[in-house]
C-alpha cells in the first residue's frame, strides 16, 4: 500500500494513507474526503485515452505570446512618469502598475519585448517609490510587492546594478503593517481577514526570499506571513479549497496561487506542511471542476475574467513539476490541464484581429459590461498578464501531457457544504450546477452548459442574477426583472409566479443514477423540483424536469444567446423546441411541452440572451438538446 501511495496520487497525505494501510480507524471526515478525492482522480487517471485525444502542442512558448500580447497592449498605457494609467479610467487604477512591471519583465526575461526595457525600468522605479508613500495605502498595497519582487528576480541579470539596488533598497523601506491594508493584533479581528492578506503575506515571504531586506524592528518577510497566516488556515474547505467570502470560485485559486507563490520561492516556515496539505489536495479538486475544454466554473465575485484560466494555468504548472518524478501520469494530467486553460483563453487573449477583451464577452472594454465593480480593464487585462507570467516561469516542458480528468470524463464533483456546486462530466459534456446560489451573482438550477462541439456561450455559461446584480451592465441593457437560469417556473394556488432559479433557502441534493446519468433534487416548503440528466452521448444532453407539489402551468425557461459583442445565432422556434445556428453548428432542441415561445430577454457578464419558455403538459417535461453540423 505505500509503495502505491508513493507512486500514485498520495501526496497530499503519505502519513495518512499509511495509517489506512495499517487499519486506522479513528480518521475525521475531513481527511476521509481528502482521501477519496485523491483515490477519485487516480481512477479517473487509470481510465483508456479518449479516442480523439491529441497532444496540444504547445509549451511554455504559447503562455509567452498572451503575455506579449498584453505588454504590447498595454505599452502606450504608460506615462512619462511610469504609471500605467486606464485606458478607459483615464487614470492609474490600484495594482495595474505592477501588474505591467511583473509581466513586461518576464516576458524580457525570454526574450520578448527587448524594446521596452527602459519603459519598464521607468515602471519599476515609479512603483517601489509609489510603494513607500504615505498614500500607498490607497492603492491597493496588498497586491504590489508579490508583482514586483516577480519583476525584480526577472532582472536580476538584466538591469543595470545602480537601478537594482535602488529597487532593491526602496523596498526595504516598506513597513507592512503601515502600508498595507488589514492589518491588526486583535485574534478575532485578524481571523475575518481574508484573500488581501494572503497577497501581502506571499509578498512578504518573497520579499525575505529574494534577499530584499525590510526595516529593522518591524515585522515584515516570513514573520509577517506567520503571524497573518496562522488566522487564515481555517478558512480552508474539507478539500483544501480557500472559502472568501459567501465562496467565489475566483478567490479560492487566486488565494491559493499565492500561497504556492511563496512555497515556490522558499518559504519554510511554521505553517508550510499545514499548506502543502491544502494546497496539494485543492490540486485534486481543480482537475475536476473544470471544463472539457479548459475553462474555469462560474461562481461568484469576479467571475469570467480571462485572468482565471491563467491562475489555473500557474497552479497546474507548479502541481506538474511536483509530481513530475513520483507521479508521471499525474504530472502530465497537470501539464496538460495547465494548456487546456491557456488555450481556452485565446478567444479573448489571442485574437487574430488584434482585439484584447479582458472579460468572456466582446463588448466595447469602455461599456464596462460584465465587470465587477473594482474590475476594470487595466488592472484584470494585467492580471491576466501577471498569473500567466508565473505559468511561463513554472513550466517545465520536459514533461509530456497527458489526458486531464476533464477530457476523460465519467465523474462528477459535488460540493455541499460550501460553495453548493454539482459539475458534472461524460463524453465531452459538461454542467455546472447550482445547489445554493448567490443570488448577487448567480441563480439556482443549471447555470451552465457545454455539451461537446457546442459554441461556446449559446447556451448559457452562467446565470441570470436578478434586478441588482453584483456586477456592471451596458446601458444598452435594462437590467433583469428575475433571476434566471436553465430552470422551470410555475404558479402557486394564489397565482403568484415562482422560479426555481430565485429559490435562497435549502441545498439541493444530488445523485449518480448511471454512467453520464444524475438526479438533481431541489426543495423549499412544499415544492420539490427534480432534475434528471442524460449526458452519456458526446454533444447531446437528455433532461427531465418534474415537479412535486401544488404548481401550475409550468414552464420552462431556456437561455438562449442573442449577442456577446460579435455573435448573434440564427434561432427558429419549432413547435415545443427551437434550433439555434451559430460558428457552423446547430443545436437543435425537442421536446413534450407545448409549443415554445419567447417572452423576455436576460443579461448576464456574456451577454444578452432570449428566455424561450417551454409550457408543460402536466407536472413533467422531457427535452433533448443535441449539437450538429450545421443543417
Amino acid at each position: 500500500m505505500q509503495k502505491n501511495c508513493l507512486t500514485t496520487l498520495f501526496r497530499l497525505s503519505i502519513v495518512l494513507l499509511i495509517a489506512v494501510a495499517g487499519g486506522c480507524k479513528s480518521m475525521s471526515e475531513q481527511t476521509e474526503k481528502a482521501v477519496n478525492i485523491a483515490q477519485k482522480v487516480h481512477d479517473i487517471l487509470q481510465k483508456n485515452v479518449p479516442e480523439d485525444w491529441l497532444p496540444s502542442g504547445i509549451d511554455r512558448n504559447y503562455y509567452l505570446d498572451i503575455i506579449e500580447r498584453i505588454v504590447r497592449t498595454a505599452e502606450p498605457w504608460v506615462d512619462n512618469n511610469g504609471a500605467v494609467i486606464d485606458p478607459v479610467l483615464k487614470y492609474e487604477h490600484g495594482q495595474t502598475s505592477p501588474r505591467f512591471a511583473s509581466s513586461c519583465a518576464v516576458a524580457i526575461y525570454f526574450g520578448r519585448c527587448m524594446e521596452f526595457k527602459e519603459k519598464l525600468y521607468r515602471v519599476m522605479d515609479h512603483c517601489c517609490y509609489a510603494l513607500t508613500r504615505s498614500d500607498a495605502i490607497d492603492r491597493s498595497p496588498n497586491f504590489w510587492m508579490r508583482e514586483l519582487v516577480t519583476a525584480y528576480n526577472c532582472l536580476k541579470n538584466i538591469a543595470p546594478p545602480e537601478r537594482l539596488k535602488k529597487w532593491k533598497d526602496t523596498l526595504a523601506e516598506v513597513i507592512p503593517e503601515k502600508t498595507y491594508k488589514y492589518v491588526s493584533d486583535d485574534p478575532e479581528e485578524l481571523s475575518k481577514f481574508h484573500n488581501w492578506v494572503i497577497y501581502s503575506a506571499a509578498g512578504e515571504s518573497m520579499r525575505q526570499s529574494a534577499g530584499i531586506g525590510g526595516v529593522h524592528g518591524t515585522l515584515w518577510g516570513n514573520e509577517y506571513f506567520d503571524k497573518y497566516v496562522r488566522y487564515q488556515l481555517h478558512h480552508f474547505n474539507e478539500y483544501g479549497m480557500y472559502r472568501d467570502p459567501h465562496d467565489p470560485i475566483t478567490y479560492d485559486i487566486t488565494t491559493r496561487l499565492q500561497y504556492e507563490v511563496a512555497l515556490f520561492d522558499g518559504y519554510n516556515g511554521i505553517w508550510k506542511d499545514e499548506l502543502r496539505k491544502n494546497l496539494d489536495q485543492a490540486m485534486y479538486a481543480t482537475l475536476l471542476l473544470m471544463a472539457p475544454s479548459g475553462e474555469v466554473p462560474f461562481g461568484g465575485r469576479s467571475s469570467q475574467f480571462y485572468f482565471q484560466e491563467g491562475i489555473v494555468s500557474a497552479l497546474c504548472e507548479l502541481a506538474s513539476r511536483r509530481y513530475k518524478d513520483s507521479d508521471p501520469r499525474l504530472a502530465g494530467a497537470f501539464k496538460r490541464q495547465a494548456h487546456l486553460a491557456a488555450m481556452s483563453s485565446a478567444r479573448g487573449l489571442l485574437r487574430n484581429d488584434g482585439k484584447l477583451f479582458h472579460l468572456k464577452n466582446f463588448f466595447d472594454p469602455a461599456t464596462r459590461h460584465g465587470c465587477d465593480f473594482y474590475g476594470h480593464y487595466s488592472v484584470y487585462t494585467l492580471f491576466a498578464g501577471s498569473v500567466y507570467a508565473l505559468a511561463a516561469l513554472y513550466a517545465d516542458d520536459s514533461i509530456a501531457e497527458a489526458p486531464a480528468p476533464a477530457e476523460t470524463g465519467g465523474f462528477d464533483f459535488g460540493l455541499t457544504e460550501n460553495f453548493y456546486k454539482l459539475f458534472c462530466n461524460q463524453s465531452g459534456n459538461y454542467l455546472e450546477f447550482d445547489l445554493k446560489s448567490n443570488l448577487l451573482y448567480d441563480a439556482n438550477g443549471l447555470g451552465r452548459i457545454l455539451l461537446k462541439d457546442q459554441p461556446w456561450g449559446v447556451l448559457p455559461v452562467l446565470p441570470f442574477a436578478g434586478k441588482n446584480p453584483g456586477y456592471q451592465l451596458s446601458q444598452d441593457f435594462k437590467p433583469n426583472e428575475y433571476a434566471a437560469a436553465v430552470a422551470p417556473e410555475w404558479r402557486d394556488e394564489q397565482g403568484n409566479i415562482c422560479r426555481l432559479a430565485e429559490w435562497n433557502k435549502g441545498v439541493a441534493s444530488y445523485k449518480k443514477l448511471a454512467l453520464g446519468v444524475w438526479q438533481i433534487t431541489y426543495t423549499q416548503e412544499n415544492t420539490s423540483v427534480i432534475c434528471k440528466v442524460d449526458i452519456s452521448q458526446g454533444g447531446k444532453l437528455v433532461m427531465e424536469i418534474i415537479l412535486d407539489g401544488n404548481v401550475k402551468s409550468p414552464e420552462m425557461v431556456i437561455p438562449v444567446l442573442e449577442f456577446d459583442g460579435i455573435n448573434r445565432p440564427q434561432l427558429t422556434l419549432l413547435g415545443s423546441g427551437f434550433n439555434a445556428v451559430m460558428q457552423g453548428k446547430t443545436l437543435k432542441c425537442t421536446s413534450n411541452g407545448k409549443d415554445t415561445y419567447i417572452k423576455d430577454s436576460a443579461v448576464n457578464r456574456t451577454g444578452i440572451y432570449k428566455l424561450l419558455k417551454i409550457p408543460f403538459n402536466g407536472k413533467s417535461l422531457k427535452l433533448e438538446m443535441l449539437v450538429a453540423d450545421d443543417f
